[in-house]
C-alpha cells in the first residue's frame, strides 16, 4: 500500500509540475500577446484620418471624415449631399425639383430621364480608397411607413499596393400616399493597384443598380382641394353651394379623416425603374519619371467603359392621365442605352510648364425603345446608333500662390456632340482669403429622349430631327474669407436652351385632367444669374450659420410663349444651434433649429411617363417656411441624428409643394447614424 501512494505521488507530482508549467507559459503567451496587442493598438492609434484616403477620376483627393458639424447634419439625407438648391418629394428615393440651375455640364448626351438619376451612382462618384486598417462605415436612416435606408462600405488594403472597396446601398419606403413605394439596391465595387516602383497603375469599378419607384402622377383636383382644406371644410347645401351663417361668415365642419394621405386621390397606379450595369477599367503605365521632383514626365492612360441602362414604365390600369393610348394592350414601355466609351490619354509634367493631358475618345452610343410594336408599325425609327470621336487637352499649372486649370474639348462629328472650352485660377493672395474665377464657353447636343421617344400614348411619340446645341457662356467668381464667409456669384447665358412643356390648355381646364408634354426649343437668348451668400457666426457654444441665395432670370417673352428657366427669386437656409461635450468630454453633442425657405415660382411639374419635369405657367408653389429640429450626437467614431422634419406643417397651412401636384412631406421623425470602424 505504501509502494501505491509512492507511485500515485509520483504521477500526481509530475501532472502538478506539468500543470503549473504549462500555466507558466500561458502566462508567458498570454503576456506576449497583450504586449504584442499593445504595441498594435499604440501604432493604430498613432494614425489619424488623414491616412484613410479616398481617390475619385476627376482628381478628387478626400479623407474620411467622423468629426460632426452642421454640414454632416445638411447632408444627412438620402443623396448624402447638401439638397440647399433641391426639394425633396413626399417619399424618400424618389425625385427631387430643382430651384436653381448650374450650366457647368461638359458631359455627353445621355438618355435623359434626369429625375431617375438623382441618387444614380455616376463614374465620378466611386472612390477608389487607400487605407491602412480594415475601412468599414455604416449609414443607416428610417424611412417612411415600413421600411429603412441602410448603405454599408467595407475597404480592406491587402498590401500598401493593392485595396480593394465593397459596398452597397438598399432602401425600401413605402411612402405616405397612395401608389409611391420607393425600393432600390445599389452595389459598387472598387479596386486600385500602384506597383511598387510607382510606374504602373491601375484601378476598376463595377456598379449594378436597380431603382423601382411607385408612380402616382400627383393629387387629383379633388385630393388637393381636400389636402389644402383639412382638417376645415365648407358645408354646402343641396345645390353645392356653400351656406352662409348670419354673421356673413359660411358654415364649416371639422374633419381630420384626410390627415391621413393615404385617402387622397392621386391620377395613376404605375411603376418606373431604373436598372443599369456598369463595367469601368484604367490603366496607367509611367514611361518616363524625374525621381528628384517627383514629376511623370510622360504617361500613357487607357480608359474603358461599359455601361447599360434599361427604363421601364409599365401600367396595367391603363390611366388616361397622358391622353389618348394607342391600342387596348397595357402601358409597358422599355428605352434601352447602350454606352461604350474608349479613351487614350498622354500626359506629361514638367516643373515650368505644369500637367499637359491629351486624351482621343471613340464612344458608341445606343439608344432603343421597345413598346407594343403591332400598336406602333407607323413609327419605323425606334433606335439612335451614334459613333462620336472627341479630342482633349487638359492643362494644369501650380504657381507660388495660384492654381490655373484649362480644359478644351472637341466633338469631330456634329451630331449628339459636347464641346466646351473653359479656364479656371484660384489661390490665396492673401492670408485666410481665397478666391476662384472660371469661365466656360460649352455647345452640346440634347439628349437622346428629347430627340426620339416611343410610347404607347399617342401624344408621347417623336422624332425631332432639327433640334439646335444648346449653347452656354458662363462666368463664376467666387471669394472666401476662413470658412466663415463665402460669396459665389454666377452669370449664364443660355442660347438655343431645350425643354420639354406642358401643351395642355390652362384656361379651357384641360391641364386639370392631363399631363401633355412636348419637347420645345427657345428661339431667344436668357440671361442667368445668381449671388450666393454664406457666413457662420459662433458666439461662445452657439453658432448661426446663413445661407441665402438670389437669382433673376431674364427672357423675352411673345405672346403665347412659355415662360422657362423658372427659379424662386429667394432661397436661404438659416440654423441656430448649440454644441458642447459633455459627460467628461466623451459625448458631443449638437442640437438647434434650420430654417428654409424659397419665394414663389412657377415650378416644374414631375411627368413620370418621361422621367422629365415639365416646364408651365400654371401654378406657382413656394412661400411656405419649414422649420426642423435636430439634435446630432458623437461618441467615438458614432454619429447620431435626430431629425424633426418640418415640425411646422400642422399650423402653418397645408399649401407646401414640391410641384404643382405633390405635396412636400409633413412633419416626421427620422433617425439614423454613421458607424465608421478601423480595424
Amino acid at each position: 500500500m505504501q509502494k501505491f501512494f509512492l507511485v500515485l505521488s509520483f504521477f500526481l507530482m509530475h501532472s502538478y509540475t506539468y500543470s503549473q508549467s504549462s500555466d507558466l507559459e500561458r502566462k508567458q503567451e498570454a503576456q506576449k500577446n497583450a504586449l504584442k496587442d499593445k504595441s498594435e493598438s499604440e501604432k493604430k492609434d498613432t494614425l489619424t484620418t488623414d491616412y484613410y484616403k479616398i481617390f475619385f477620376l476627376d482628381g478628387r483627393i478626400e479623407n474620411v471624415d467622423t468629426t460632426l458639424n452642421i454640414y454632416k447634419d445638411y447632408k444627412f439625407n438620402f443623396l448624402r449631399e447638401d439638397t440647399f438648391d433641391l426639394i425633396s418629394f413626399p417619399n424618400s428615393a424618389h425625385t427631387y425639383n430643382k430651384l436653381s440651375y448650374d450650366f457647368k455640364d461638359y458631359s455627353k448626351p445621355d438618355i435623359g430621364a434626369r429625375s431617375k438619376h438623382y441618387h444614380y451612382f455616376e463614374k465620378e462618384d466611386i472612390g477608389y480608397y487607400n487605407v491602412p486598417t480594415p475601412f468599414t462605415e455604416i449609414f443607416a436612416k428610417s424611412t417612411f411607413e415600413q421600411g429603412q435606408l441602410l448603405d454599408m462600405l467595407v475597404s480592406v488594403n491587402l498590401n500598401p499596393q493593392y485595396n480593394f472597396t465593397i459596398a452597397h446601398k438598399g432602401y425600401k419606403s413605402l411612402g405616405k400616399y397612395l401608389s409611391t413605394r420607393s425600393r432600390g439596391n445599389q452595389f459598387r465595387f472598387s479596386s486600385n493597384f500602384e506597383s511598387k516602383n510607382e510606374l504602373f497603375k491601375w484601378r476598376l469599378h463595377f456598379t449594378s443598380q436597380n431603382i423601382f419607384n411607385q408612380e402616382n402622377g400627383g393629387l387629383t383636383t379633388d385630393g388637393i382641394y381636400f389636402y389644402e382644406q383639412a382638417p376645415n371644410y365648407f358645408v354646402l347645401d343641396d345645390f353645392g353651394n356653400q351656406i352662409e351663417n348670419e354673421d356673413g361668415s359660411y358654415e364649416m365642419i371639422e374633419y381630420d379623416g384626410y390627415l391621413d394621405r393615404s385617402r387622397l386621390g392621386t391620377w395613376i397606379n404605375a411603376e418606373g425603374s431604373l436598372y443599369s450595369k456598369r463595367f469601368y477599367s484604367e490603366f496607367e503605365k509611367i514611361i518616363l519619371k524625374d525621381y528628384n521632383k517627383n514629376l511623370n514626365t510622360l504617361s500613357i492612360n487607357y480608359q474603358f467603359t461599359h455601361e447599360y441602362k434599361k427604363l421601364e414604365y409599365d401600367d396595367p390600369f391603363m390611366g388616361n392621365l397622358f391622353g389618348e393610348k394607342i391600342g387596348d394592350l397595357g402601358i409597358s414601355e422599355q428605352s434601352r442605352f447602350i454606352e461604350q466609351e474608349n479613351n487614350i490619354i498622354v500626359s506629361t509634367e514638367l516643373d515650368k510648364l505644369g500637367k499637359i493631358n491629351f486624351k482621343y475618345s471613340l464612344t458608341n452610343l445606343v439608344n432603343n425603345y421597345k413598346t407594343n410594336p403591332q400598336e406602333n408599325s407607323d413609327f419605323s425609327i425606334n433606335e439612335l446608333n451614334i459613333n462620336q470621336t472627341d479630342f482633349a487637352i487638359n492643362w494644369l499649372k501650380n504657381f507660388s500662390k495660384y492654381r490655373f486649370k484649362f480644359r478644351y474639348n472637341k466633338s469631330l462629328k456634329d451630331e449628339f456632340k459636347s464641346d466646351y472650352i473653359t479656364f479656371k485660377i484660384e489661390g490665396e493672395p492673401f492670408k485666410n482669403i481665397k478666391f476662384e474665377i472660371s469661365s466656360a464657353l460649352i455647345e452640346k447636343s440634347p439628349n437622346f429622349n428629347f430627340k426620339l421617344f416611343r410610347s404607347s400614348y399617342k401624344n408621347y411619340n417623336w422624332f425631332n430631327n432639327n433640334l439646335r446645341d444648346q449653347k452656354v457662356s458662363n462666368f463664376n467668381i467666387k471669394l472666401a474669407y476662413k470658412n466663415l464667409i463665402v460669396l459665389t456669384g454666377d452669370y449664364n447665358i443660355i442660347d438655343n436652351f431645350i425643354f420639354f412643356k406642358e401643351s395642355a390648355n390652362a384656361l379651357s381646364g384641360e391641364i386639370d385632367l392631363y399631363r401633355l408634354a412636348l419637347v420645345d426649343q427657345l428661339g431667344d437668348q436668357i440671361k442667368y444669374y445668381s449671388i450666393k451668400l454664406f457666413n457662420k457666426i459662433d458666439f461662445g457654444k452657439f453658432t448661426l450659420v446663413n445661407t441665402s441665395k438670389y437669382q433673376i432670370k431674364q427672357q423675352e417673352l411673345a405672346f403665347g410663349d412659355l415662360s422657362t428657366l423658372n427659379v424662386p427669386e429667394w432661397i436661404t437656409r438659416n440654423t441656430i444651434m448649440y454644441s458642447s461635450n459633455i459627460f467628461n468630454n466623451s459625448l458631443f453633442i449638437q442640437t438647434g433649429i434650420t430654417f428654409n425657405y424659397f419665394t414663389k415660382y412657377f415650378a416644374d411639374y414631375y411627368n413620370p411617363l418621361i422621367s422629365e419635369f415639365v416646364t408651365q405657367n400654371y401654378r406657382e408653389v413656394g412661400d411656405f417656411p419649414r422649420f426642423d429640429f435636430f439634435f446630432n450626437a458623437k461618441i467615438q467614431q458614432t454619429r447620431v441624428f435626430i431629425k424633426v422634419e418640418h415640425l411646422n406643417s400642422s399650423f402653418s397651412g397645408y399649401d407646401y409643394y414640391s410641384d404643382p401636384f405633390n405635396p412636400y412631406r409633413d412633419m416626421s421623425v427620422r433617425l439614423g447614424l454613421v458607424w465608421n470602424f478601423f480595424s
